[in-house]
């Protein structure tokens, strides 16, 4: 099969396409990090993040479609999902329910006011997982008694 394009990534491709990107390397880049858990393109300093562990072939319709649908129904324009994809690929291998939604709940819970700004400012916001690391760092902050406007301003601006 050298030389033929796998059907999953062809699609995907595809559907990037109608949603705005136009460059054939940044979707070649995106798709490789989303779909490849060996990703190359995939660059942290700490061993532990090393790779996308949600990475994995991505149908357009189970998917990705759903992502997409969900942060323009959170306040994103298609431009601003752009953006959001291209600065954190893996968020095409979240599960709405599971993940996205839960993370746009808790931040709202915590008195950020504009969730879909936070998240179209840093995008990266979005690799964090509430039950996973989230809640850990925030409960931590209430814990030394950090007044809630200064966690909100810690979780959109540096965390």
């Amino acid at each position: 099969m050298q030389g033929q394009v796998d059907p999953v990534y062809l699609n995907a491709a595809n559907y990037l396409k109608t949603i705005g990107f136009t460059n054939t390397a940044e979707i070649a880049r995106i798709l490789d990090i989303a779909m490849n858990p060996n990703s190359l393109f995939v660059q942290y300093n700490d061993a532990k993040r090393s790779k996308n562990a949600s990475a994995r072939p991505l149908d357009v319709q189970q998917d990705m479609q759903p992502v997409v649908d969900y942060l323009q129904s959170q306040g994103l324009s298609t431009q601003q999902v752009v953006q959001v994809i291209t600065a954190h690929p893996p968020v095409l291998c979240y599960n709405v329910t599971e993940r996205l939604k839960p993370f746009w709940a808790y931040l709202a819970s915590i008195g950020v006011a504009d969730v879909a700004a936070a998240v179209v400012k840093r995008p990266s916001l979005l690799g964090l997982e509430v039950h996973a690391n989230l809640r850990k760092i925030v409960d931590y902050l209430q814990y030394i008694q950090t007044p809630p406007e200064k966690i909100v301003q810690y979780i959109t601006e540096s965390i």
